[in-house]
């Protein structure tokens, strides 16, 4: 057993299962499984979402049947670290797959997002790094319960055209220690500029920041803020080794 800041779970040999009770209090019921090689990691992380917990459970407020839903999320990715002398190869592959249930309706709808980096890595000094990395990502395929139209695979095929999208980087990373580092990049879109999965690019914190403010200027345009390093394209996160 093991109990970290924001998770608790339960290790044997290179497999771990945990959960994150902070989020299971808010409704965010989620369950991790992980296995680890000498140089691949495998993740799943699933999420069982009543958007409405809190108001039923903390608040005592009846929400009526026929707007309550439900959300699925699953995210899965395999991630692999090869390294010949002071080369580094990083292929990462992810799968985020969800679906949102209407009870009331006995009605659902669920899609598949796969999206994907190869980062290829120089090591100037044992703490210093060079890299280079293009990610990738599209929507594969949506299904629902729904009676669909005619033109539906006409209408999935232009949906998937528009979704994919691809970004590169450069920059460099120091490893202060020796798990971790700071790196420092740029990014910029190569495919896909008006494509919504721009909107989840990435895979740290910077990430996230960057895609929440991006999506604040595509509903409001007005609204524009700069940010050193994490509303423009040069970026500062935090990394590790693997």
């Amino acid at each position: 057993m093991f109990v970290e800041f924001t998770s608790i779970g339960f290790s044997t040999g290179n497999m771990e299962v945990s959960t994150q009770p902070i989020l299971d209090i808010l409704g965010l019921f989620n369950f991790r499984i992980r296995n680890y090689t000498d140089y691949t990691i495998f993740n799943s992380d699933t999420f069982f979402i009543d958007p409405f917990f809190v108001s039923k459970v903390y608040a005592r407020q009846n929400v009526p049947e026929e707007v309550q839903l439900y959300i699925i999320l699953n995210s899965t990715y395999i991630h692999n670290n090869t390294v010949f002398g002071p080369l580094i190869f990083r292929p990462h592959l992810q799968a985020i797959s969800g679906a949102v249930i209407l009870p009331s309706q006995n009605s659902w709808v669920a899609g598949v997002i796969s999206r994907g980096f190869v980062s290829a890595g120089f090591l100037l000094t044992k703490n210093l790094e060079l890299f280079t990395l293009i990610e990738s990502g599209v929507l594969v395929n949506v299904w629902t319960s729904q009676e669909k139209p005619e033109d539906w695979e006409t209408v999935l095929n232009e949906a998937r055209q528009k979704s994919l999208y691809v970004t590169a980087r450069v920059g460099g990373i120091w490893y202060y220690d020796r798990y971790s580092g700071i790196g420092l990049g740029y990014r910029f879109i190569i495919h896909g500029a008006d494509s919504p999965l721009r909107f989840v690019q990435g895979y740290s914190l910077n990430d996230l920041l960057y895609n929440y403010f991006n999506a604040l200027y595509y509903t409001s345009p007005e609204q524009q803020i700069s940010i050193p390093f994490i509303t423009t394209d040069y970026y500062l996160s935090f990394s590790t080794r693997f």
